[in-house]
């Protein structure tokens, strides 16, 4: 393969990640935009590989990517919020900020720390991950997430949670971890089962349940390796 078409592979993916995120706002569905969002998160993931498998990963790719999960992660899912909003007053529109907010900040801050095998604080995609479950949830019925997203002070406090999290200082595990040690093979393999069975289970609640048993393994995690 060419050197030039290979070192391009991954920027094509990442690309196709920021058009399916500026997609989900301009088609201002909660139904359609989760797929767009979805499909993003998928090519957010296989920019990464492709770039590891090829061994073309540089500054610029990790800068791309950084631009492109800002749209897709923080703006879009941002945006979408305000569909949700449970009263026409103003206030109710500054939880969206606080989505934009953490997953620009959460995303800078990313750029300028040395490289690890895991992430320090709720990735960007992981807290979007949890608001498209949100948005699954409403558009499919479930009786718990549109009582809960109705209520005023839950309205407000998931995106104030979900902003502290991602400017946390807590050791998160991420999937690059896989093959380190035993103990990151069984967190794969324990959040990999559950979100089947939870998806089987329940689809409506599957995607913030997934979320909330990451940050409680990796804050285990983080504290059993702090003693």
């Amino acid at each position: 393969m060419h050197l030039n078409l290979r070192t391009k592979i991954p920027s094509i993916f990442t690309l196709m990640n920021l058009c399916c995120g500026f997609s989900a706002i301009l088609m201002d569905d909660l139904h359609m935009s989760s797929i767009m969002l979805l499909l993003g998160m998928f090519f957010d993931v296989i920019d990464g590989l492709a770039a590891r498998m090829l061994k073309v990963q540089s500054r610029l790719g990790a800068e791309l990517d950084s631009f492109a999960d800002l749209v897709s992660f923080g703006l879009a899912p941002a945006y979408l919020y305000t569909q949700l909003v449970p009263s026409d007053r103003w206030f109710f529109y500054i939880p969206a900020f606080f989505i934009l907010i953490g997953s620009t900040l959460r995303l800078a801050i990313f750029n300028l720390r040395p490289s690890t095998t895991h992430f320090i604080g709720l990735p960007t995609p992981a807290s979007a991950f949890f608001i498209i479950g949100i948005f699954i949830g409403v558009e499919f019925g479930s009786e718990f997430v549109q009582s809960a997203i109705e209520t005023p002070s839950v309205y407000i406090l998931i995106p104030a949670v979900l902003m502290m999290l991602n400017l946390s200082r807590i050791r998160m595990f991420s999937f690059k971890q896989i093959g380190i040690n035993q103990g990151y093979k069984l967190f794969i393999l324990v959040s990999l089962i559950t979100f089947v069975f939870l998806t089987i289970y329940n689809f409506k609640l599957s995607m913030p349940l997934a979320v909330i048993l990451y940050v409680i393994l990796s804050l285990i995690h983080s504290i059993k390796i702090q003693k």
